[in-house]
């Protein structure tokens, strides 16, 4: 590995790290498995850029004007692919023969629940159809709730000693959150259920709570909120911290030692998903450790070896949020809709060739149609309704 003199090298492979993370996400929704686990370095990376880009700032933060341009960049392309889901489903009632009234008022609730930001608050609303990506725009909202409070306690550390101690009290409160809501909230941590099978008792771990609307925070829903994996955020936080203190530090973070070491942590994350609902509560940010350190010393490999992999995984990354909003809609017309309508099962294709040609064309869908929404999206970023729509609701909360 290269040695590393600038903190901007850093931020040059945060792109590339993204789009490793949002890959594997749409995989984990295409085709199940470990692709889950791309959520973690959003969250360290998030983290690491905001804390960064505060502590170089010369003036004092403004904090109503700093929520602003972070739900800015958030809400107005969130907002809109959830009257496109609504939408989506409208036609799939329609579809169904429903009447042109039952089809716009059936999927509201979830519409409803979803525009607030009140989705994560309920174990049947926290991941639903046609979006399961939504959750994560609530859950990274809380986040940012916190943030200047995190900010503050982690900058105001006057040595790295002190910094170290904030942080592991920050992550001791994940690990006390996230136990207390799997002891007792029956919680099943995000993501979990696509290792259904690999354990014992996946769905809930204890099933003491009855499942009723007056038991609604149960399950996932508890794992939608900031607790629950503030640990990495705080970790990507610290790391901008420190580096911006001192930028020579960056060279431990980017070696070939520092590489193996993620791969180890990774490891060691995964096993503790398979030893219990102790393991449970430590798993989440050890995956979010090891994989967010191998996955930056992969990028700087890339970016030396094989340089155009490298550009064009960091444009990817760049179009990521975009991607992680609309690809679960195509997703679900190909998955869900489809066999509804027509019993077409891929399980009982039997010829492998088949099988790989049919996959390679649901796949190529996916991707066409989440490019041109994700352009559709882009185009309304950068318009003047998005501005609006902050203008004449947040923007007017917070003065």
């Amino acid at each position: 590995m290269p040695e590393v003199r600038s903190p901007l090298i850093l931020l040059q492979l945060l792109d590339f790290c993204k789009g490793v993370a949002i890959i594997l996400i749409v995989f984990v929704h295409f085709q199940g498995g470990w692709g889950w686990q791309g959520v973690h370095p959003f969250i360290v990376l998030s983290g690491f850029g905001l804390a960064y880009s505060c502590a170089i700032r010369s003036q004092k933060n403004d904090w109503k004007a700093w929520y602003i341009k972070r739900i800015r960049k958030v809400l107005p392309t969130y907002w809109l692919t959830c009257l496109l889901g609504y939408f989506l489903m409208v036609g799939v009632y329609l579809s169904h023969g429903e009447t042109l009234l039952n089809a716009l008022s059936l999927p509201k609730q979830q519409l409803f629940f979803d525009l607030l930001l009140l989705g994560n608050f309920h174990n049947r609303t926290i991941i639903t159809l046609p979006n399961f990506s939504l959750w994560f725009i609530p859950f990274i909202i809380s986040i940012y709730l916190v943030f200047p409070l995190l900010y503050q306690l982690m900058a105001h550390a006057k040595s790295r000693k002190k910094l170290l101690t904030v942080l592991l009290r920050i992550i001791g409160l994940e690990f006390v959150y996230r136990a207390v809501v799997i002891w007792f909230l029956d919680g099943s941590p995000i993501g979990y259920r696509n290792f259904e099978g690999a354990f014992l008792d996946l769905g809930v771990p204890f099933n003491h709570l009855p499942d009723t609307t007056l038991f609604f925070f149960q399950g996932e829903a508890p794992f939608g909120f900031f607790p629950a994996r503030i640990g990495e955020f705080a970790l990507g936080m610290a790391i901008a911290i420190v580096l911006v203190k001192n930028p020579r530090i960056q060279r431990h973070l980017l070696s070939l030692w520092a590489s193996l070491a993620g791969i180890f942590i990774w490891v060691s994350g995964n096993a503790l998903l398979y030893s219990g609902f102790l393991g449970w509560v430590f798993a989440d940010f050890w995956i979010a450790l090891g994989l967010t350190l191998y996955l930056v010393n992969l990028a700087v490999w890339i970016q030396k070896k094989l340089p155009s992999l490298f550009s064009w995984i960091s444009y990817l990354g760049v179009w990521s949020y975009y991607i992680f909003l609309t690809h679960f809609l195509f997703i679900y017309l190909l998955f869900y809709y489809l066999p509804d309508r027509t019993g077409f099962d891929l399980l009982q294709i039997h010829s492998a060739w088949k099988l790989a040609l049919i996959n390679l064309g649901f796949f190529v869908f996916i991707v066409l149609g989440t490019a041109a929404s994700s352009h559709l999206l882009k185009w309304f970023d950068r318009s003047k309704f998005a501005d609006w729509t902050i203008k004449y609701t947040v923007a007017k909360v917070l003065k």
